[in-house]
């Protein structure tokens, strides 16, 4: 403020001083003005020359030229004053910078946007359906294994678990093969015989029948707890069971229980059909129908027949040696 004050006192002090002079010497000015080549005083203007503009660095978004600052002179007015032949000019021209253009000429820094880097992310592979539990070929080139077919087990040998065998410790427990051919033979001639015989007993109709029956199934094979009614494998009472059950006699399944059926009779007057039961080494000490441990059919001439032993299953044997020393009883149910 002070400063304002000052230049505007030398200002009127200069102009009074040049006014003052210009009527006492009005010739000598004119003399001076034409040597001096400069004008008079009324024909020159001071002008302040303004500072060069000062471009405001571009910002790095954008390339449109800002516009130039004004610069205005710091006094009312700019002159000069000749003394003694010399033209004196006083107050300098200041440029004034706005603060709006001050801003604008100083760059802008922005900042250095990175672009952010997106991982490469592996989309997760979903299976397209379930595993399959079926085994497959190692390579198309292999050539695949036949399926291997599970085979039965084959029969259990004597002495096996829940096999108790009447004669455990005998060999000569059936008849020869040939034996047995014969006795299908004479069978076979007794049916014919049968046939024409009108006289002969219903009993032994049905006896002979059941037994030639029974002659169907030699070799058949043994096996313990033989389903009832299966005639693939038998034990001792399932295929008594079978053959009685032809000619309407109904037997239980469990040889103790066949024992008390029919009527008892002693060896010595066994007939055809007659069941006959024996113990076994595992029963022998047992009381009542529990030392009873096998059954089989009488079929005439000391003979019988039964199935026992895995590896002999239905067979013909005689009743004596082993077998009569393990006979219990023998019952008549035709």
């Amino acid at each position: 403020m002070f400063a304002r004050k000052y230049a505007f006192v030398t200002f009127t002090v200069a102009v009074l001083v040049m006014i003052g002079f210009a009527v006492k010497n009005p010739g000598n000015m004119e003399l001076s003005a034409a040597i001096s080549g400069s004008a008079s005083p009324e024909q020159t203007q001071v002008s302040a020359s303004p500072e060069p503009s000062i471009a405001p660095a571009e910002s790095p978004r954008a390339s449109t030229p800002k516009p130039k600052p004004t610069v205005k002179p710091s006094g009312a007015a700019a002159h000069s004053s000749a003394v003694n032949g010399q033209t004196v000019s006083s107050g300098s021209p200041t440029p004034t910078t706005s603060p709006a253009q001050e801003d604008s000429a100083q760059p802008s820094a922005q900042p250095t946007v990175q672009p952010t880097v997106q991982p490469n992310v592996q989309p997760a592979v979903r299976p397209s359906q379930e595993p399959d539990p079926t085994p497959k070929p190692a390579s198309s080139g292999s050539t695949p294994k036949p399926e291997v077919t599970p085979q039965p087990a084959s029969e259990p040998s004597a002495g096996s678990k829940g096999v108790d065998d009447p004669v455990p410790d005998e060999k000569k427990v059936t008849l020869s093969d040939s034996e047995i051919e014969n006795v299908v033979k004479q069978y076979d001639a007794i049916l014919e015989a049968d046939q024409a015989d009108q006289a002969l007993p219903d009993w032994k109709k049905k006896a002979d029948l059941l037994i030639a029956k029974g002659l169907d199934y030699l070799g058949t094979p043994y096996v313990f707890g033989a389903k009832a009614g299966d005639t693939d494998s038998f034990d001792c009472s399932s295929f008594l069971k079978y053959i009685f059950a032809g000619q309407e006699v109904t037997l239980p399944r469990d040889s103790r229980q066949q024992s008390q059926r029919g009527s008892e009779v002693a060896i010595n007057q066994l007939r055809e059909g007659d069941l006959v039961f024996f113990t076994t080494p595992k029963r022998k000490n047992n009381k009542g129908i529990e030392r009873i441990g096998h059954v089989a059919v009488y079929i005439g001439d000391g003979l019988i027949l039964h199935t026992f032993r895995p590896g002999i299953g239905v067979t013909v044997s005689e009743l004596k040696g082993p077998w009569k020393d393990r006979f219990i009883e023998a019952k008549r149910v035709l």
